[in-house]
C-alpha cells in the first residue's frame, strides 16, 4: 500500500514540478497518494481508527460507509469511462471511405506548436499521406498567451512537412473542445467537405471529441490518435474523466 500510494504521489506531482500544471488532475492523485501513504507508514494507529469507528455510534458507522459507498462508486465509474476513453482511442475508419481529417487545437508558444499539439498534428500527418484524398481542418483559436491562432500555426506547420496547402482548411475562433468540432462543422459544411470524421487527438481526448463531434452533425468514424508523455498522463485522464462526467450530467 506504500508503495502503490508514494507511486500516485509522486506520479501526480510530476505536472506540477516540470509544468506548474495544477488542478483536479494533480490534486486528486496528491491527496489519494498522501492518505494512502499515511495510513500505510502509521498502520497501527490506522487499525485503532478504523476499531473506533465499528464501536462508535450507528450514525458514525452510517456517514462513514456512506462515504466509502461514494468513493468506490467513483472509482467503480472512473473504470467504466476509462474503458469508454481506450475503446475510442483505437478506433479504425473504413478503408475507401471519404473522410475529412479534424485537429483540435492546444497550446501554441509564440510560433511553435506545443508538445501535445505536435503529437496531434503528427498523427494527422501520418493520416494525410496514407490517404492523399483527405482534406484537412485545423481547428483552435487564439489563447489570451498566443500570439497567433492555433490554426494558423497548425496549418503552417502540416504545410512545412509536405502536406497541399489547398488540403488544409482553418477554424481559427474555437477556444475549447466543444467548439472545436461544433465551428470545424460550420467549415466542413461551407465547404462541402465530408461529414464523416477521423479526430486527430490524444487517446484521453478521443471519447469526448467523438460525443461532441456527434452532437455538432458529424459521423466520427475513425481516429488518428496520439500518445500522451507519461509523466502527463494521470493528469489528463483524471481531468478528462471529470470533463466527461460534466458533459453527461449538465449535457454540455
Amino acid at each position: 500500500m506504500a508503495a502503490v500510494s508514494a507511486v500516485l504521489l509522486i506520479w501526480g506531482a510530476l505536472p506540477y514540478h516540470y509544468l506548474r500544471i495544477y488542478g483536479i488532475g494533480v490534486i486528486t492523485p496528491v491527496v489519494v497518494g498522501t492518505l494512502g501513504l499515511s495510513a500505510a507508514v502509521f498502520a497501527p494507529q490506522t487499525v485503532r481508527l478504523f476499531a473506533a469507528v465499528r464501536a462508535a455510534g450507528r450514525g458514525v458507522r452510517f456517514g462513514v460507509y456512506a462515504v466509502g459507498a461514494v468513493v468506490a462508486l467513483l472509482v467503480l465509474l472512473f473504470l467504466v469511462v476509462s474503458v469508454l476513453m481506450l475503446g475510442y482511442s483505437v478506433r479504425k475508419a473504413p478503408k475507401d471511405m471519404p473522410v475529412t481529417v479534424v485537429v483540435l487545437g492546444a497550446q501554441a508558444r509564440g510560433n511553435t506548436p506545443s508538445l501535445m499539439l505536435r503529437q496531434r498534428l503528427d498523427a494527422a500527418l501520418d493520416f494525410l499521406l496514407a490517404h492523399p484524398d483527405a482534406p484537412c481542418v485545423v481547428s483552435g483559436g487564439q489563447g489570451a498567451d498566443e500570439i497567433f491562432p492555433e490554426a494558423v500555426i497548425m496549418q503552417r506547420y502540416l504545410v512545412d512537412k509536405g502536406i497541399d496547402a489547398a488540403r488544409i482548411y482553418t477554424e481559427d475562433k474555437s477556444t475549447n473542445t466543444k467548439e472545436n468540432l461544433s465551428l470545424s462543422q460550420a467549415v466542413i459544411a461551407e465547404n462541402g467537405l465530408p461529414q464523416n470524421v477521423v479526430i486527430a487527438t490524444q487517446e484521453f481526448h478521443q471519447y469526448r471529441s467523438a460525443c461532441y463531434a456527434r452532437r455538432a452533425g458529424l459521423t466520427p468514424v475513425g481516429t488518428a490518435t496520439c500518445g500522451t508523455p507519461g509523466y502527463l498522463l494521470l493528469n489528463y485522464w483524471i481531468r478528462e474523466f471529470a470533463g466527461i462526467c460534466r458533459m453527461w450530467l449538465l449535457h454540455s
